[in-house]
């Protein structure tokens, strides 16, 4: 996937919704008091903040990719 495409602000506010999601999930797993709640906490919000921040990552590299390789030029 290519970020300068999709533009970074999408991709930031992606990122955003993702990791809002994933604590939402987490938050309300916490009000549970069963074995799966534990589970929905792991995985999908785990997951959901996982994802949330790797994409936040590669776009930081991304954009200090297209920077280092425009400044040489």
């Amino acid at each position: 996937m290519k970020i300068k495409s999709l533009g970074m602000t999408r991709v930031l506010r992606l990122s955003g919704v993702l990791l809002i999601l994933g604590l939402a999930i987490e938050a309300v797993s916490l009000l549970f008091n069963h074995p799966l709640s534990f589970m929905g906490f792991m995985i999908v919000g785990g997951t959901l903040m996982a994802i949330g921040v790797l994409l936040f990552l590669v776009s930081l590299v991304e954009v200090g990719e297209s920077n280092s390789s425009s400044g040489s030029n």
